[in-house]
């Protein structure tokens, strides 16, 4: 196993594939290879799944005009400009030689009060999962890709992200907030859940979400810790919202779980001019706005904390040789969000399985055909809310 065949496809894709398609569906080539070699996929493995992404994959399409550093900010939101925003970034990238790190992240802190770093949680957080991948990987090619599905992507998102301060009055820990959520009616309900809810929700619940953002006690001290604290919390938004009877994961809410594992990556490359906390603040509002739009799932810890493994047997062994050689491995969110788990764990430690049982769980349960349930057309739901 070697940096060199990872390098070569990542290459590989980024000359010939755009990052957005016409469908709506963001590449996932950087996360889908980087994960699998973080678990020790061989090179054959490797090259063996890359030929099925790219069957997935859409090739470049000419863009209406060229982007330069005059009219770069004109054509943001527009995803007929893959193309010309990837050509663009990647020249000035490419023109920054060794420095090529502080000009990305020059780049998306740019043109302040309404930086490009304000639109990362557009589209389910998917640029913001791609820097993170960028700078873990040290890859110009990843971070061009991201610069671009940060430009292409950049909609409604930011207008409220571009006004966010830190929390005037916080008393009250994420998992509080999230109580409050659940329990205030003045909130939307849907009847099921669904991408098509997101932009319902942000319209309908924005006031209310920023009234719940100023009450946050955010830890500015210690970021670090508030990092773990909203990863461990995402852990249980992940695996402990299901019904007691029926183990299903939302593919919505898993995006909140690799979320926190990209802005632990871009974390350590931040500097407090860059505010490394606005990026929590836009993990605040988006995770607000997706638990709305999921219909607010009853948060139960105990579905993870009570889940029983055999120790002996269900270790992370059997965990990443079933993410890895079986079919489960040609799904990049199940090996993004196991390479998440097991990266979390020798971070932060076992915390009594919370991280082995939750990849355990998904492991056993996943079913390739079906992995994800939380778009409208699935009969099955997680444990949420319902009308009356």
């Amino acid at each position: 196993m070697s940096r060199t065949v990872l390098d070569k496809l990542l290459t590989d894709s980024y000359a010939r594939y755009q990052v957005l398609d016409h469908r709506g569906f963001h590449t996932h080539t950087a996360h889908h290879l980087a994960s699998l070699r973080c678990l020790g996929a061989s090179d054959e493995r490797l090259e063996q799944l890359a030929k099925i992404m790219c069957e997935e994959n859409a090739p470049y399409e000419p863009s209406p005009h060229e982007i330069t550093s005059a009219n770069w900010r004109q054509s943001l939101g527009d995803e007929r400009f893959c193309k010309a925003y990837r050509d663009f970034f990647d020249q000035q990238l490419k023109t920054s030689g060794d420095k090529w790190c502080e000009k990305f992240l020059e780049l998306l802190n740019d043109h302040k009060p309404e930086p490009l770093i304000n639109s990362l949680v557009s589209g389910l957080a998917h640029p913001l999962i791609h820097v993170g991948y960028a700078l873990e990987l040290n890859s110009r090619e990843v971070a061009s890709e991201a610069l671009t599905l940060s430009a292409v992507g950049y909609n409604y998102h930011h207008e409220i992200i571009d006004k966010l301060k830190a929390p005037k009055a916080g008393s009250k820990s994420f998992q509080e907030i999230f109580n409050n959520l659940r329990a205030d009616d003045r909130l939307p309900l849907f009847d099921a859940p669904g991408v098509g809810n997101l932009e319902a929700t942000v319209k309908e619940s924005v006031d209310i979400v920023l009234s719940y953002f100023d009450q946050w006690q955010i830890n500015t001290n210690n970021l670090e810790k508030t990092i773990e604290d909203l990863f461990d919390f995402s852990v249980y938004l992940y695996g402990a919202t299901h019904k007691p009877d029926q183990i299903d994961f939302d593919f919505f809410l898993l995006h909140l779980l690799t979320s926190m594992h990209a802005i632990r990556m871009i974390y350590v490359h931040l500097n407090e001019q860059q505010l490394p906390e606005n990026i929590l603040w836009q993990f605040f509002y988006i995770a607000n706005m997706i638990y709305i739009s999921q219909c607010r799932p009853k948060i139960d810890k105990g579905l993870i904390d009570n889940y029983k493994i055999d120790a002996g047997v269900k270790t992370w062994d059997y965990v990443i040789e079933k993410t890895v050689n079986t079919k489960l491995a040609e799904d990049a969110h199940l090996v993004k969000v196991i390479r998440t788990l097991r990266d979390a764990e020798t971070v932060y430690g076992p915390k009594d399985g919370l991280y082995l049982k939750t990849a355990v769980k998904t492991v056993d349960n996943a079913n390739i055909d079906n992995i994800w349930i939380g778009g409208p057309v699935n009969p099955r739901q997680l444990n949420i809310l319902k009308r009356q």
